[in-house]
Parts: structure tokens; sequence; C-alpha cells
């Protein structure tokens, strides 16, 4: 994977001194896009300026985003870094491999969460992918750890095996767009849970739609999405 093309979004990060080593690190392997959500601050407080001195230039170029959907917007694909069990069904992988499609054209999203708790189960929806940093003994990295191991393993040149020929799949911002669309109409019914709602997107995700499957899927969405009344006026008209 191509290192310009990483996008680094932070969700809810809590020790300003960790945002500076984040962009320490993305300065190192070449990530040129730093993205925050989940934050009271609108630029990088004065501590992660002191601890991303060698970087300030990211940091005066960071954005501020009210939501997660909203830090992946024009990305590609994003992946969910996790060190929790899922039950969402995700591709999930762990370093150093790698999924393939992450090697396609656009930029990728690498969402990292909060020092505490992670990312939430929602938040962790929104990414078809789920990756690992395997450590022993239950330990976890510092968040400015965790970016520079996930940069060094995802942008270090690598064997391309062979490969079918295969369309791109269709980008996340698509993804987002349909979802937007399906569910406010599958909330309404009961039997469609949270949890259940979270379970449908990421099979969406793994059908890997190209554009013009998406494209036909959305269509018939739509159709169906008009109530049978106005389908039923709309050919006798």
């Amino acid at each position: 994977m191509d290192s310009s093309a990483c996008r680094v979004v932070l969700v809810g990060p809590e020790n300003p001194r960790n945002v500076g080593f984040v962009a320490r690190a993305m300065r190192a392997f070449g990530a040129p896009e730093l993205v925050a959500t989940g934050v009271t601050w609108k630029t990088p407080p004065a501590e992660a300026r002191k601890t991303g001195v060698a970087a300030l230039d990211l940091l005066d170029r960071a954005r501020v985003v009210p939501t997660l959907a909203d830090a992946l917007r024009g990305c590609a694909t994003a992946v969910a870094f996790s060190r929790r069990p899922t039950v969402l069904r995700q591709e999930e992988f762990s370093l150093p491999a790698a999924p393939a499609a992450l090697d396609g054209p656009g930029p990728v999203a690498l969402v990292f969460g909060r020092e505490s708790n992670g990312l939430t189960r929602e938040e962790s929806s929104l990414c078809p992918y789920l990756a690992r940093i395997p450590c022993r003994d239950g330990v976890s990295l510092n968040l400015g750890q965790a970016v520079a191991v996930a940069l060094f393993s995802l942008t270090a040149p690598r064997p391309q095996a062979a490969r079918k020929d295969e369309r791109p799949a269709v980008s996340t911002d698509r993804m987002l767009g349909l979802w937007e669309f399906l569910q406010p109409r599958l909330s309404q019914a009961p039997r469609f849970t949270a949890a259940r709602l979270q379970r449908i997107r990421q099979t969406l995700y793994r059908l890997r739609l190209d554009d013009e499957d998406f494209d036909l899927l959305f269509a018939v969405m739509s159709e169906l999405a008009v109530p049978a009344a106005a389908r039923r006026a709309k050919r006798a008209g």
C-alpha cells in the first residue's frame, strides 16, 4: 500500500500528547493526512505540538470532523484497528498480513479508537476491514506505537502475488451513501435491531461490489422503496 494514500483517523483521542506521537509516526512513514473526530478541540492542543515537533506541518493540516462517517468520506476503503473480538463478521487480518484490496486506487483510512476503550461496535461497523496487531500476554500498544506499527506493516514493500483480473470494489464513500439510504427505511421495522443493522452493513461490504453491481443494486433498492401503489400508478401512466 502506498503510504501517500493513507489517511489516519483518530476517534476520541484522550491524551493530546498521543496525537503528537501519531503525527511523528506519520511523518516517519510518509502518511500525509490526519483526521480526528470525537474531540473538543478544533486544532491539536499545545501538548500535541510538543510531542509532534518533528511533524508540525501534519498537525497544522489536521482536520477535525463531527463524525467517523465524515472522516471516511472520500476514501476507497477503511480499516478499523481493535484487539477485541468482533461479531460483525468483518474481514479480519493480523499484521503484517494484509488484504490485496488495500493496494487498490484511492485513499485508505486507518481508524484507531480511544486509548481507554477503543472503538465502539457501531464505529467499527463503518469499516469493511478489521485489523489486529499481535501482542503477547494481552499487552496493548500506546496509540502512537500502534499507528507506527500499522503504517510500517502496511506500507512496506511486499512481493506482488499473482491475482485474477478483477474490477476494483466500489468506494467506501458510495457505500456510506447507500447506507444513508437504507438505514432509515430498515430502522422502521422492529426486527431490524441496531445489532442486525450493523451485520447487514458488513454483509454489503463482503459482497465486494464493483461500481456496475452497486448501481444495479441501488436501482433495485430504490425501486423497492417506492410504495406498491405508486409503482402501479407509474406503470399505468
